[in-house]
C-alpha cells in the first residue's frame, strides 16, 4: 500500500433499507478526516495546505480511496513526508477513541498530543522545533464531526480507516455534541448586541437553515430568529434578494477558552427592521 493513500471503507448489510446513509456517511466521513489533516497540518507548517483527491472507489464494501495532495512553498521532499504524516497520525486519532464513548477534558488529548509531537520529530518536518501544539478545538471539532458520520449506520454496519499504519475499525459509538464540546473548551462567552445593515448573500427559502451575509467584506453565517419576519419572508409577504441588505438587531457570541483565546463566533438576528433595496451596488461586492 503506498504510504501516500488512505481509505475509508464500510462494510454495509445487503438487501437493508435507508441505502443512502451508507454514502452520505461515507461523505461525512471523508470531511472528518479532512478537519484532521487541517489540525494536523496547521501544527506543523503555515505554509501546505492539504486537499484530497479520489484515486479509486471499489465495490463488495464501499472503499473510497484517497490521496492528500499538498500545495503551497513546501519542498517535494517536505511534502512526500507531510502525506506521510497526515496519515500516520490519522490512524492515531482513530485509534485514539477506539474504546471511548465520548471525551470529557482537555486532558484526555494530551497524550495523543505527545504521540503526534513524536511522529513530527521522528519524520523531522516540523517549520518551527520545540513549539509543536495542536489546534484543540479543530481536533475535537474533527471528533464530533466523526461521531456524526457514523450515527445514521445500521447496526450491522461498519467503518474502517486503512493506511499504510494498518485498518482501524472506526467506534461507532464514540459521540461528542456541541454541547460536550463546548462545555469542554469554553470558558467563557461574550454577547455583543448591535444594530446594523447585513447584505445578504445567500437565503433560506424554505426552511430555518443559516443565511450567509456580508458584513464588513466577510461572509458570515447567521441564524434569523425573527419567527415574525421569516413568517413572512416564507408566505412572500417579505421579499428579499441577495444583494438586499436587512437592517436588523445583530447578537454576536464571542466564544474564549481558558487561555482568553476566541474560538468560536456566531451569529443571530434577533429582530429585522427592513429591507435594504439592492444593497452590493453601493458596495461595490462582486457575485458569486
Amino acid at each position: 500500500m503506498n504510504e501516500n493513500y488512505i481509505c475509508i471503507k464500510i462494510d454495509f448489510e445487503r438487501n437493508s433499507e435507508n441505502p443512502q446513509r451508507v454514502f452520505e456517511s461515507m461523505a461525512h466521513l471523508i470531511s472528518s478526516i479532512e478537519n484532521f489533516h487541517a489540525c494536523l497540518l496547521s501544527s506543523v507548517s503555515a505554509e501546505a495546505h492539504s486537499r484530497f483527491l479520489l484515486s479509486d472507489v471499489k465495490e463488495g464494501s464501499i472503499e473510497s480511496w484517497l490521496c492528500p495532495a499538498l500545495d503551497g512553498d513546501v519542498q517535494d521532499s517536505t511534502k512526500q513526508r507531510i502525506a506521510m504524516f497526515l496519515n500516520s497520525c490519522t490512524n492515531k486519532v482513530i485509534s485514539f477513541i477506539e474504546n471511548k464513548g465520548t471525551l470529557n477534558s482537555l486532558d484526555e488529548l494530551n497524550e495523543l498530543e505527545g504521540e503526534i509531537a513524536a511522529e513530527v520529530a521522528l519524520l523531522d518536518i516540523e517549520v518551527f522545533p520545540n513549539v509543536f501544539s495542536l489546534d484543540k478545538y479543530r481536533l475535537l471539532k474533527g471528533y464530533s464531526e466523526l461521531g456524526k458520520a457514523t450515527d445514521g449506520l445500521n447496526d450491522v454496519d461498519e467503518a474502517y480507516l486503512k493506511t499504510s499504519s494498518g485498518v482501524r475499525k472506526i467506534n461507532k459509538n464514540f459521540h461528542l455534541s456541541e454541547d460536550d464540546l463546548q462545555s469542554i473548551l469554553i470558558e467563557r462567552v461574550e454577547e455583543q448586541d448591535t444594530k446594523e445593515v447585513l447584505v445578504i448573500k445567500k437565503a433560506d427559502f424554505i426552511g430555518r437553515s443559516m443565511w450567509d451575509f456580508i458584513r464588513s467584506n466577510v461572509t458570515i453565517s447567521v441564524k434569523l430568529r425573527d419567527e415574525h419576519w421569516l413568517n413572512k419572508f416564507h408566505q412572500r409577504i417579505e421579499v428579499v434578494s441577495p444583494g438586499d441588505g436587512l437592517l436588523c438587531d445583530l447578537v454576536t457570541y464571542v466564544y474564549y477558552d481558558k487561555s482568553s483565546n476566541v474560538i468560536d463566533v456566531k451569529y443571530e438576528i434577533v429582530k429585522v427592521h427592513k429591507r435594504v433595496e439592492q444593497l452590493h451596488n453601493q458596495l461595490g461586492l462582486d457575485h458569486e
